[in-house]
């Protein structure tokens, strides 16, 4: 359930009529299509402004610039102002120059484990899986305690259809703080690739122990079923404090409505979901992140019918 671009103003809500039936026909392309999807209720999809860029990320940017140009440094400096200038190129949506200095860091020094870490994750998003794997292993290697080297090394895995990998290292990382609503989720996910019975089970019995995000719980809470679409869209605007955290909430919200209306195979609602997250312009988050990738699955499943 999530993306597209549409000109808004801030706090304007729109509602969007668009589900549908599929006929009996064979596969077709998705982008030329005249059958509008059908659902017992039709989905209301809420828009918030995109995210503007942070200025105070563009001026972090340039006087980080600065100082790798004119400042006096060793090896270990300049290898750790580059991943951070690669971190503040990636919160403002240019991935590919922030690749640049995360390689230009190691070439620094190699056994910068974070460094690592972020190549791995811009490895997965690109589908260079078995880069991806190879970067997360070296991080394990330099950092066996790191924070977020099983959720990324598992989100590889994930979308490189590899799911009992994925799940392994879901736990692993569920485990290591199983209150985190969104570490329920992945599990869920992944064990849903499995055995969608047993994993929706464990799902059940996991969600109201994992309240240790109040959002995420709500997230939780669609996904058991006791509230619907609608209402967790709703929740975003209602406790969000001003637009910029109301993206966040709703990167996240159209992302996993997008991810249950594909299991449920209302694809083009998918899609349009997937299409909201990505609008939000919240490039650091991972729902952000895998919308795109979300998004082409949904149309290759399109493809295949």
């Amino acid at each position: 359930m999530l993306l597209r671009k549409l000109l808004i103003t801030s706090g304007i809500v729109v509602l969007l009529s668009a589900c549908a039936t599929t006929p009996d026909h064979p596969a077709r392309d998705v982008t030329d299509r005249n059958e509008v999807e059908v659902r017992d209720s039709a989905a209301q999809l809420y828009l918030v402004e995109p995210l503007p860029a942070d200025q105070n990320l563009e001026f972090e940017l340039l006087q980080l610039t600065e100082l790798l140009y004119k400042a006096e440094l060793d090896d270990e400096q300049r290898a750790q102002l580059l991943h951070r200038r690669a971190m503040t190129f990636d919160y403002l949506g240019l991935p590919t120059l922030a690749l640049v200095d995360i390689n230009q860091a190691l070439e620094l020094k190699p056994g910068m484990a974070e460094a690592y870490h972020s190549l791995g994750i811009y490895y997965a998003q690109a589908g260079e899986y078995q880069g991806a794997f190879e970067a997360f292993d070296s991080v394990i290697e330099l950092q066996p305690d790191h924070e977020f080297v099983y959720l990324n090394r598992g989100l590889a895995a994930y979308y490189n259809g590899q799911y009992e990998l994925a799940l392994g290292d879901f736990a692993d990382y569920y485990f290591q703080e199983p209150s985190d609503p969104f570490r329920v989720i992945w599990h869920y996910f992944a064990a849903y690739q499995l055995n969608p019975g047993r994993a929706y089970e464990q799902l059940t019995e996991q969600w109201e122990f994992a309240d240790g995000n109040a959002w995420g719980q709500m997230i939780l809470r669609f996904l058991v079923g006791e509230i619907d679409d609608e209402t967790l869209v709703m929740a975003a605007f209602e406790n969000a404090s001003d637009q910029r955290e109301l993206a966040y909430k709703l990167c996240e919200a159209y992302f996993y409505l997008g991810k249950v209306a594909a299991q449920q195979g209302l694809y083009y609602q998918a899609m349009n979901y997937f299409k909201l997250s990505l609008s939000t312009n919240v490039f650091p988050y991972l729902e952000h992140r895998y919308a795109r990738t979300e998004l082409n699955r949904v149309r290759d499943q399109l493809r295949v019918q």
